[in-house]
């Protein structure tokens, strides 16, 4: 066969290599006369340069020969070479695991990816990986299945409040076709929130993700300041600042209005749900619903139980949730209820290691390299955290050396074009910033603490056990029923990687014991934030496992 003739043949093989591969399967080239196969859609073998090869599907297992990363990959990819079980060894990456728990020889599972075009590239993840990511959609799918019994029927949503919740709030109801009222003090407000709540409702009519029915409610839309709009809803969420007085007036007011029966839900992502229900002369349909922003996006509901909150409510919180297509998971009354009593940990370990030597995007780095999809301090940045923690500290008179200068500087954030970090205008894109960093060394200083570079091990140790430790902690004192549910709220409202399988389940691979000595040993070195959890303590003591059957099971 001369060259010429070559070409479109070897055009041919490489087309129909990529159609299998857009079907998930891996074809070889095997040779039909030294018998090998190879990796490559040529009709010749490269190995004893016979013309007859021919196809043969890869069953998909493999062996890790050996890896490397680069900062220049995605995290939780790494570059590899494994060796197939039809024999040849290729260059590929891995995806979705942890570079730590890599082993030479390990066996590796086919799993394609986009490559740089958009075509589908083999890579390879490890078994433990897939065991984790499908535990995570069994436990979704758990949450997300509808409780037997009658749901009660909704009609009507009114929400209290135009600010960003506010209006993502009325879009996810517009959207799941429900009618809506907003009520707001400002007419300036509600007519910013109308112009937003129009174009979140087209955008998800446009892409297919509305009900029938979206255009509808939105041409029925109410926007008032007229708190006695509210009378014919079926459920009334405030959603104003999150300030606990701010907060109980608005809820007061709902109560005056709100019609016999109608459910009270009030979205606070910290505050204490029987302070907020006894502003109110029924508490009983007092209910926290936590959505996350922006709400019409974010797929949890975090449903929080106040001691007086009756069963109805409850149903109707979850008959909300359902039909807003949302995950909810029920949750106990406690600051930070489940999701944010995990992730205040993990923000105050993160402050505490800027004091100890290292920089933001070196915190944000690790975390994102772990999985998550931001950082803590370009969060912060993003939610406007700064000028949050500063303003929630005046009436208390407590001081933050950090903080303090941040705010007083006028570094709020994204919105401001700096925080700990700067952003150029119209970008999002964090960028270190110089004056942040002689802040931060300011600091140390101020403390008399000596920098010093932290290490990866340790930024694990002192980001990731905090939250896992807190976890325990929650479990004990019965605000989270169960590890799953733990673990569904920070996979589907936190980003906590599926391929980790959520915190309590990477508590438990990594080994009840284990996290317990390491929280000891930091207990000693750094103090009280490390004790280990008693319910921690005793299942080690005990020898109890967290899951009952394993997770890892079918």
């Amino acid at each position: 066969m001369s060259g010429h003739d070559t070409q479109p043949r070897e055009a041919a093989l490489l087309a129909e290599y990529q159609a299998a591969a857009e079907a998930g399967i891996l074809l070889l080239r095997a040779c039909q006369s030294c018998g090998e196969a190879h990796v490559y859609p040529r009709p010749h073998c490269p190995l004893c340069g016979h013309r007859g090869t021919e196809w043969r599907k890869a069953s998909g297992a493999a062996t890790l020969y050996s890896y490397t990363t680069s900062p220049m990959l995605p995290p939780a990819t790494h570059y590899a070479m494994v060796t197939l079980a039809e024999g040849p060894t290729m260059p590929t990456i891995i995806v979705q695991s942890d570079f730590e728990a890599l082993e030479i020889g390990q066996p590796m599972t086919l799993r394609f990816t986009k490559g740089p075009k958009g075509a589908p590239v083999p890579a390879f993840v490890a078994p433990a990986s897939l065991r984790a990511e499908a535990y995570a959609a069994r436990v979704i799918a758990e949450a997300d299945a509808v409780p037997p019994g009658e749901a009660p029927a909704l009609a009507q949503v009114a929400v209290i409040g135009g600010g960003t919740m506010g209006q993502g709030l009325v879009s996810a109801c517009l959207i799941a076709g429900l009618s809506a009222v907003l009520v707001d003090r400002a007419h300036e407000a509600l007519e910013r929130a109308r112009s937003v709540i129009a174009a979140n409702v087209a955008q998800a009519i446009d892409k297919g993700k509305a009900r029938p029915a979206a255009a509808a409610c939105l041409d029925a839309l109410v926007c008032t300041t007229d708190m006695a709009a509210i009378s014919r809803a079926d459920v009334v969420i405030e959603a104003v600042y999150e300030a606990m007085a701010l907060k109980q007036e608005v809820m007061a007011q709902a109560d005056r209005f709100a019609r016999p029966g109608a459910v009270l839900g009030t979205n606070t992502s910290t505050l204490d749900i029987d302070a907020i229900a006894r502003a109110t002369t029924r508490p009983g349909a007092v209910v926290g619903l936590h959505f996350f922003s922006p709400a019409h996006i974010m797929k949890l509901l975090e449903i929080v139980r106040g001691t007086a909150t009756e069963p109805a409510t409850l149903a109707a919180a979850r008959a909300l949730g359902d039909r807003l297509r949302k995950t909810s998971v029920t949750v106990g009354n406690a600051f930070g209820f489940v999701g944010n009593r995990l992730m205040i940990a993990r923000e105050h370990h993160a402050a505490q290691l800027l004091l100890a030597g290292a920089l933001p995007q070196e915190v944000d780095a690790f975390q994102t390299g772990f999985g998550l999809p931001m950082g803590t301090f370009t969060l912060q940045d993003m939610a406007g955290g700064i000028e949050l923690a500063y303003r929630q500290r005046q009436d208390t008179g407590r001081t933050d050396w950090l903080i303090d200068r941040l705010f007083k500087a006028g570094r709020t954030g994204l919105k401001s074009g700096k925080g700990y970090y700067r952003y150029e205008p119209g970008s999002r894109k964090p960028i270190p910033d110089p004056e942040v960093e002689a802040l931060i060394r300011e600091w140390s200083a101020a403390e008399g603490v000596t920098r010093r570079p932290i290490p990866p091990a340790e930024m694990h140790d002192r980001l990731i056990l905090p939250m896992l430790n807190e976890g325990f902690k929650l479990l004990e004192e019965g605000i989270a029923d169960r590890p799953e549910d733990v673990d569904t709220v920070w996979l589907r409202g936190y980003g906590w990687p599926a391929w980790r399988g959520g915190p309590m389940y990477y508590a438990q691979q990594k080994g009840l014991g284990a996290i317990l000595d390491r929280l000891t040993a930091l207990q000693a070195q750094e103090g009280e934030a490390f004790r280990p959890a008693a319910l921690l303590q005793s299942m080690v003591a005990e020898g109890r496992a967290l899951f009952a059957p394993s997770p890892d099971a079918a």
